[in-house]
């Protein structure tokens, strides 16, 4: 079983687990409700219920668990509606860029020339930009970040190419 652990402090990582954590609880509640009080309520009442709050803790813990992480086998980038995962291999390298959202985004350029766009960004002095379930670090974080991704690739087991 590959171990996935995620190489910078994640500040707000306990703000959206409270959030899931609490929906979760309020979702057993209701659960408990209906389940004990079940003579009472119509069935064609549940069904907004339950379509609200599957989609709430959907969400919730999608967005909880956004997240780039690496392992010995590659980094994998955790996003709201997609997850993907790339082998050490594949990776040629990290870089700063900007995206539509944030000026200073962490990328992972790809050996087929693509670039992958991660949730950590760097954060900058100015006004309060868009939130995208990404990481915010300060420039002394985000450069050890850099340099902790650059010791993982390095270290990644290299892959002959086949013959």
């Amino acid at each position: 079983m590959r171990t996935w652990t995620r190489p910078y402090a994640d500040p707000m990582r306990w703000f959206t687990g409270a959030i899931a954590s609490a929906g979760t609880m309020v979702c057993l509640f209701a659960g408990l409700q209906i389940v004990t009080h079940w003579e009472r309520i119509a069935p064609i009442q549940v069904l907004p219920v339950a379509a609200f709050f599957s989609v709430w803790l959907t969400l919730a813990w999608r967005l909880h668990g956004t997240a780039l992480v690496v392992s010995p086998a590659g980094v994998r980038v955790r996003w709201l509606w997609a997850t993907r995962t790339v082998p050490w291999e594949r990776v040629d390298g990290f870089r700063t860029g900007s995206d539509w959202l944030v000026a200073d985004r962490l990328w992972i350029a790809l050996g087929d020339g693509t670039e992958l766009r991660t949730p950590v960004r760097r954060r900058t002095p100015g006004p309060v930009t868009l939130r995208d379930g990404g990481t915010a670090l300060a420039a002394g974080p985000y450069a050890d970040l850099l340099a902790t991704l650059d010791r993982w690739r390095a270290a990644a087991p290299s892959v002959a190419p086949p013959a």
